[in-house]
């Protein structure tokens, strides 16, 4: 119990909370008084008069519709320090090695990974010939039960950490069937809700190369015939416990269609390389976000440094796979909607010289480094080369 509510486990859960959200108000003042307001919410969870506070709900739009919870700092350190200390370190021991959501060491890095990995296998053993069964579960936290939820964790936590998290669990989430994402302790339980199964279709149906992220699961067989009763269990085992596999998104298809997974299409080329591009949804996303943000830079609501620190991250993403030509493409696209809005602004007076090599006003330092600011990325270079002397060949 005192790793978990003791002083040091929370002041620890505090430190680890309060990252990236320090520009809220009432974070920041819990963390400016962290000593006094850390011992007052030990005090209250060692003489059992803690209360977790109404959490605030709200609805994401992008991208898809998303209902989220909120719950406040002081409860957020507490289920953090409840998570980390003892529900983690207990449940995790009786995930399969390719259960890949919301683990340290693991996320999306390692899934795909290891799908590569299980790519380049099936191809030394079979060739490109073989099928894929890809399963989503329609509506998988607004559908999940929570007797289902507890029961697994009933499973493995003694029974002063069951109880803590019975008690979250029932004040947090009204009524028997749906969890709303925005609490440590619900991707916990999603993650280990569909453990059994992991289990199952390594242990029982014998499918090497299967993996899972979240409620998204891929399998890899030679069998198309197989595959299809791989897929009536799976549902049969899904229906015991609640849920459904998604009609339109759980299909079977030949290896050589490739698979679309964790945003990017995967394939396997003749020789058996294994090629990773951006979905082409998410590059349309990303074009209306940078016309977006632009706009609002010139109407004078953000800051130039914010609209390069944005498409940053979205090109780090993108550099992940094989798609060295598209960020090309989309840092002249970026340049052009720059260049559109000097014109418009009659400010276009910018020389060769200072698109190529300095620093614009407003943009941060550092931009020739490809993995911080994009000011200096590579397609402001092949521009510039452009503008001088033609096309690269």
């Amino acid at each position: 119990m005192e790793e978990v509510i003791g002083f040091e486990a929370l002041y620890d859960s505090m430190q680890k909370c309060k990252n990236g959200v320090m520009w809220k108000d009432s974070t920041a003042h819990f963390v400016l008084n962290g000593l006094e307001e850390v011992l007052k919410l030990e005090h209250e969870l060692k003489a059992g008069t803690y209360k977790a506070r109404p959490p605030v709900s709200f609805q994401v739009t992008s991208p898809k519709p998303r209902d989220i919870i909120s719950i406040t700092f002081r409860d957020r350190v507490y289920q953090r320090s409840l998570n980390d200390n003892a529900i983690y370190p207990c449940m995790v021991p009786q995930f399969i090695y390719d259960n890949g959501a919301c683990q340290t060491k693991r996320g999306t890095d390692f899934s795909r990974g290891r799908l590569r990995c299980f790519l380049q296998k099936h191809f030394r053993r079979y060739g490109r010939s073989g099928y894929v069964l890809q399963c989503d579960i329609k509506g998988y936290y607004p559908n999940m039960r929570h007797d289902v939820a507890k029961r697994i964790f009933r499973k493995k936590l003694d029974d002063w950490t069951y109880h803590a998290v019975e008690t979250v669990l029932t004040e947090q989430y009204a009524g028997e069937i749906g969890f709303n994402p925005g609490s440590q302790m619900i991707q916990i339980a999603g993650i280990s809700v569909l453990s059994d199964l992991d289990h199952m279709i390594k242990e029982q149906m014998r499918i090497k190369y299967y993996l899972r992220y979240m409620d998204d699961l891929v399998l890899i067989h030679p069998g198309e015939q197989y595959l299809e009763e791989c897929r009536d269990r799976i549902g049969r085992y899904l229906g015991g416990i609640g849920f459904s596999l998604h009609p339109k998104k759980t299909k079977i298809f030949p290896l050589t269609d490739g698979i679309l997974f964790l945003g990017f299409h995967w394939s396997l080329t003749e020789t058996g390389k294994v090629m990773m591009k951006l979905d082409p949804q998410n590059v349309r996303r990303e074009r209306r976000k940078l016309k977006r943000l632009v706009h609002k830079c010139e109407r004078g609501e953000l800051p130039k440094a914010k609209v390069y620190e944005c498409y940053a991250g979205w090109r780090q993403h993108a550099s992940k796979g094989n798609n060295w030509k598209l960020v090309r493409r989309m840092d002249l696209y970026l340049k052009m909607l720059w260049n559109a809005k000097e014109a418009n602004n009659g400010t276009g007076e910018e020389t060769q010289g200072e698109h190529c090599g300095s620093t614009r006003e407003g943009e941060p330092e550092g931009e020739g480094r490809e993995t911080g600011s994009t000011a200096g990325v590579r397609g402001d270079h092949d521009g510039c080369r452009h503008r001088r002397g033609g096309r690269r060949r």
